[in-house]
């Protein structure tokens, strides 16, 4: 299942990485080929599908590239619809049209609740003081779809599988603070950013602190939201990031609070519009005046935030606004839709080659086979934003990246993408060799049935060989 023209031994060397235990009894895919001559270095299993983890973010993310440029910004406006009068009187509604800007927390600003005050600083100086009518999220061009149907629901509490949407802070999450009391007393617990009061709530137990501490979090029905379970140990503290289950309406709440402290009272609450006004179809609408206006980094900037972390639920923002982009709705559907013609079209994958059913990998039901991710990569190298995407993938030994701690002695020469979910670890990037050729590389595995860390050990073994090798190996075998 090998082939290329890397030397003999370090051929076998790769053979024997993935075919010794624990490899033996798992599913591995890899694939290795210079992307300046374009040959195929080595190939194990380069046609079979499997579940890539976190290696889809690299699929969403140079779509997206791709579709949009690198230089793309999301936009957040805010319209008056209706009559602002001198006195700064709105008779009408403030709407807030946004097309799901990933970038409304504090890894871009100062904190998650800035870029919102910066909004009602602009509404505040145009004279607004006063809404008659409700603020308004329209959220029309999205699709209602919450969750995606194929995720585990154990982890829907958790801030790793935040839910998405047109207006969206703090990455669709807050940091919730559990705080032990006396011994048998609930826990106590506060969160940010705070938008609805009833948003979070805590059965947790406070126990002695010789007992162990376990806490959880599950969904909670109605209201909508999530309620912290199991134990704290009294005079201790705990901090936990979970998903807002109801993220519009929250960040709306958000949005209003600031309002209120800016002096702008708004007296009709909140309203999130998911069908389009009459007037769109019936006729013609009347004009909106634009208030406040603010925009994002670029989108290599948001993709840098993507993938040095591995950021979730940055990347189901950018798949879902590919769906609106494309001509569709914003949402999974549309966005899943608008991947796969992106990496047909103007990547030429085939059909058969991926199975796309999440934009972050969290699912364990998308399919990619190796050679699908070797030719992304390949045709990136060929793009003039190349460089730029490289840097925005994780190096050995950079803060706060997955591979801060992983691949040490390779920093400068390593840029790639993490995937871990249960049973599945990949790596796929770029390797650059001591005699200066650029390698792109990607191993997937599935079936584990150990732990991801000695998964990792061996990837990141072969991506040292594939580091050490030479070109002149393979004319001196």
């Amino acid at each position: 299942m090998t082939g290329g023209s890397i030397a003999a031994q370090q051929t076998a060397t790769l053979d024997a990485l993935f075919e010794a235990p624990p490899f033996d009894g798992m599913h591995v895919g890899a694939m290795v080929v210079d992307v300046t001559s374009g040959e195929t270095l080595y190939a194990r299993n380069p046609g079979r599908r499997f579940a890539p983890a976190s290696n889809q973010k690299l699929l969403t993310t140079i779509a997206a590239l791709e579709r949009l440029g690198p230089e793309y910004r999301f936009s957040t406006a805010v319209h008056a619809d209706g009559t602002l009068g001198p006195e700064g009187i709105l008779v009408g509604d403030l709407v807030v049209e946004e097309v799901g800007d990933p970038t409304l927390s504090e890894r871009y600003h100062d904190d998650a609740e800035t870029p919102l005050r910066d909004l009602a600083r602009q509404l505040r100086e145009s004279g607004l003081h006063r809404v008659r009518g409700a603020l308004v999220i329209d959220a029309a061009a999205w699709d209602p779809a919450r969750i995606e149907a194929t995720w585990m629901w154990g982890d829907l509490p958790y801030g790793y599988a935040a839910l998405g949407g047109p207006f969206v802070v703090a990455e669709g999450m807050a940091r919730v603070e559990v705080r032990g009391g006396a011994v048998g007393d609930p826990a106590v617990i506060r969160w940010w950013p705070v938008g609805d009061p009833d948003r979070f709530t805590a059965s947790a137990r406070t126990v002695p602190p010789s007992d162990s501490v376990d806490l959880d979090a599950e969904l909670r029905g109605s209201p909508r939201g999530v309620e912290v379970t199991g134990t704290i140990e009294a005079g201790t503290a705990d901090t936990l990031e979970l998903s807002v289950q109801e993220p519009v309406r929250e960040a709306a709440a958000v949005l209003q609070r600031i309002l209120a402290d800016h002096g702008i009272v708004v007296d009709g609450g909140i309203s999130v519009r998911r069908t389009e006004p009459l007037c769109r179809t019936a006729g013609p609408c009347r004009p909106l005046r634009e208030l406040a206006r603010i925009e994002s980094p670029t989108l290599m900037e948001i993709v840098r935030g993507v993938m040095e972390p591995s950021q979730n639920w940055m990347a189901e923002q950018i798949l879902h606004h590919l769906g609106a982009v494309d001509g569709g709705r914003a949402g999974p559907s549309g966005g899943i839709r608008a991947l796969r013609r992106i990496l047909q079209s103007d990547f030429g994958l085939e059909s058969s080659d991926i199975d796309l059913r999440d934009g972050s990998g969290l699912s364990a039901y998308n399919l990619v086979t190796p050679r699908a991710v070797i030719r992304l990569l390949q045709t990136v190298h060929a793009r003039p934003w190349a460089a730029a995407y490289a840097a925005a993938l994780a190096e050995p030994g950079e803060n706060e990246s997955t591979l801060e701690r992983r691949l040490a002695g390779l920093e400068g020469r390593v840029y790639a993408k993490t995937g871990t979910i249960t049973h599945a670890n990949s790596l796929s990037g770029y390797v650059d060799t001591v005699d200066g050729r650029r390698l792109a590389f990607t191993f997937l595995t599935n079936g584990s049935g150990t732990r991801s860390s000695q998964v990792r050990r061996v990837i990141d073994e072969a991506v040292r060989h594939l580091a050490d090798s030479r070109a002149d190996d393979a004319r001196h075998p």
